[in-house]
C-alpha cells in the first residue's frame, strides 16, 4: 500500500478512519452531486474489499449493515482496506424508489453499470463510481434485498470466475445458495470480475423486514457475513466459518398467471428443498374468488417471494432457485462449520 489511499474526496492514511465522497457533478442550484464513501484503512498490507449498498435506491439493508460493520472496525486490527458505500444511488434511495424516478431513460443503475461519462444521469453517477472503484478495489460484495415488492432470502450470484467463487464461500455458513452469473455484464460485480478480481452480489431482506428488530438482524446478518470476509482474507484475526456445501444453480422467476392480490402461502420454506408441485401461494380478486394458483414448477428452492399483495399478471411472484450442483466448499475442511 502506498502511504495514501484516495477515493474521492475520501484520504486515508495508515491507520486511519475517513469519509468523504465521489463527486458526480453540480445540481440546478449549483450544489454538489456526490455517492458518499467510508474508508477503514489497517496498519498492514491487505486486499481491499468494496462494499456497495442501495444500488437500487429501495434497498436500504446495504448501508444499515455497512454501518454496523465500521462501528466495529479498528485501523489496529485490520490488514488492508475496506470501503464501504452506503448507497450508490442516491437519488433514487432519497425518493425510496429502484431507480431515480427523474431519469426515466437509465433508472436502473444495476442493468447500466458503469455507465458513461457523457450519458443520462444515473448513468454519469455509475461512472464516476466506476472510475473510482476499478483501480482501487481487489474483492467487491453488491448487497441487494428484495426492495418495496419482495422478500429475499440468502442468496448469492457470483461472477464466474474462481476469485468471486472464493469470495462467495468466505460469505459463511448460511451462504449456501451460490448461483453462477456472468461477467463483462452491466453490474458492479460483473464489470469488475471482468478485471479478474472477485465480484458478488448477495440478497437479502426487503421493506417488509425494515422494522424495528428485523431490520437489525438482517443488516447484523450481512455485517456478520463482512467480518467473515475479513478473517477468511487474514485481514482480521479470527477463524472464518463456512458453509459445508455449496448448492449452485440457476433461477427462475415465477410469475403471477392473473391479477388481483398475491397471498403466499402460510407454510412455504425459505432456502428448502421442496418437490415438485408444492403450492407456493394464489390470487385472489377483490370479491375473494381464486384466480390463479402458483406452485414450484420443479424441484427446487425459494428463496424469495412477493411481499406486495397486488400484483399484476406478469410480474413476479416468486424467485425459485433450481439446483444443479452440490459441491463440497473447499474452503473448509470442517463440515461441522455447515
Amino acid at each position: 500500500m502506498t502511504d495514501e489511499f484516495a477515493v474521492g474526496t475520501a484520504r486515508a492514511a495508515r491507520g486511519t478512519s475517513v469519509r468523504g465522497a465521489i463527486p458526480v457533478g453540480l445540481d440546478a442550484s449549483g450544489r454538489l452531486r456526490e455517492i458518499p464513501v467510508l474508508i477503514c484503512r489497517g496498519e498492514g498490507d491487505g486486499p481491499v474489499l468494496w462494499i456497495n449498498g442501495a444500488t437500487h435506491g429501495d434497498e436500504p439493508e446495504g448501508a444499515l449493515s455497512i454501518f454496523k460493520l465500521f462501528a466495529g472496525l479498528r485501523p489496529a486490527d485490520l490488514r488492508g482496506t475496506v470501503v464501504g458505500v452506503p448507497a450508490m444511488n442516491v437519488p433514487a434511495f432519497e425518493a425510496g424508489k429502484r431507480g431515480d424516478p427523474l431519469d426515466t431513460f437509465s433508472h436502473d443503475m444495476n442493468r447500466i453499470y458503469p455507465g458513461r461519462p457523457d450519458g443520462y444521469p444515473t448513468e454519469r453517477a455509475a461512472w464516476a463510481h466506476w472510475e473510482a472503484m476499478r483501480v482501487a478495489c481487489d474483492l467487491q460484495i453488491a448487497i441487494h434485498s428484495g426492495g418495496e415488492h419482495s422478500y429475499l432470502a440468502h442468496m448469492i450470484f457470483a461472477s464466474d470466475n474462481p476469485p468471486s467463487l472464493e469470495l462467495a464461500a468466505a460469505m459463511g455458513p448460511q451462504w449456501d445458495l451460490v448461483f453462477r452469473s456472468g461477467v463483462g455484464g452491466a453490474n458492479p460485480s460483473s464489470k469488475i470480475a471482468e478485471l479478474g478480481k472477485a465480484g458478488i452480489t448477495v440478497e437479502l431482506g426487503g421493506n417488509c423486514r425494515t422494522l424495528t428488530l428485523d431490520f437489525h438482524a438482517v443488516a447484523e446478518d450481512l455485517a456478520g457475513s463482512y467480518a467473515n470476509v475479513l478473517r477468511h482474507y487474514g485481514m482480521l484475526d479470527g477463524e472464518a466459518r463456512y458453509a459445508a456445501r455449496l448448492r449452485m444453480g440457476h433461477q427462475q422467476a415465477l410469475l403471477a398467471p392473473a391479477s388481483g392480490m398475491w397471498v403466499g402461502g402460510a407454510e412455504v420454506p425459505f432456502e428448502t428443498e421442496i418437490p415438485a408441485g408444492t403450492p407456493l401461494g394464489r390470487v385472489y380478486d377483490l370479491y375473494g374468488e381464486v384466480q390463479a394458483e402458483v406452485a414450484a414448477p420443479v424441484d427446487g428452492v425459494v428463496f424469495g417471494l412477493r411481499s406486495r399483495p397486488a400484483v399484476l399478471a406478469g410480474e413476479w411472484c416468486c424467485f425459485f432457485g433450481i439446483i444443479e450442483e452440490v459441491r463440497e466448499n473447499s474452503w473448509t475442511g470442517d463440515a461441522s462449520n455447515g
